[in-house]
């Protein structure tokens, strides 16, 4: 009689300890975070003047490009337009020729000028950054002269003391030869190589293919509006 009493017990203990368990919680993977670049609205420039040139560059100290060639006569080749995808403002880069045999790209990249290197080496690409996003994102118009295409071009370095060099974390690049009549957004998967926190970070927004040895076609058009990373 005991025994049975022992049988039964165990069961309610069994039954409720069963009725008791919760359900599995089924966790949903985390939501990407989209986060905007500084200064990638393109919302607030500053006036910068040298001597009597004057223009309009992005504020804060996070963009630059080649607008103080203006200062020996080379032509303005970013600047803002009201024809934006978002808020008041855009960035509108244009490729032009100066003089005869040399012509200046519509760029601007994440670094700053130095008027003391020579013309074509004066654009100083980096920034200090240490985070790991997973795509860059943005919206683009486009309009090519002469079937010219434009890059936008990201990479993650870190300064390697030991060896005295950079080394490339990840990448990103983004080439287009189509007409955009309309802000287009495009969104690019950040490479990584390895799992090495970056120290730097280099963006290139190119109106123009061979901007990077100072050539393109004179007259492509490339506006750029909300830069932005996507953080999983």
């Amino acid at each position: 009689m005991k025994q049975n009493y022992i049988i039964i017990i165990l069961i309610v203990i069994l039954g409720f300890s069963s009725c008791d368990k919760p359900d599995p919680i089924d966790i949903p993977d985390p939501t990407p975070t989209n986060v905007a670049l500084a200064g990638g609205d393109f919302e607030t420039w500053i006036e910068f003047t040298q001597g009597a040139l004057t223009y309009l560059k992005p504020s804060g100290d996070w963009w630059d490009g080649l607008n103080y060639l203006a200062v020996i006569g080379g032509p303005v080749t970013y600047e803002r337009t009201s024809d934006s995808y978002q808020g008041d403002y855009a960035l509108r880069l244009e490729t032009k020729a100066w003089g005869e045999d040399l012509t200046i790209p519509g760029i601007l990249a994440s670094g700053y000028f130095d008027p003391d290197q020579t013309i074509g080496e004066n654009l100083m690409i980096g920034k200090p950054y240490d985070k790991t996003p997973t795509r860059f994102n943005g919206f683009i118009k486009y309009q090519p002269a002469d079937n010219d295409t434009l890059v936008i071009f990201l990479a993650l370095t870190k300064y390697d003391a030991e060896l005295k060099k950079r080394d490339t974390i990840a990448t990103a690049e983004y080439t287009n030869t189509a007409t955009m009549e309309t802000y287009t957004p495009f969104n690019i998967d950040i490479n990584y190589r390895n799992q090495t926190t970056p120290d730097s970070i280099h963006i290139i927004l190119l109106a123009s293919v061979s901007g990077k040895e100072m050539k393109g076609h004179d007259g492509s058009v490339l506006f750029v509006d909300q830069l932005s990373f996507t953080y999983e």
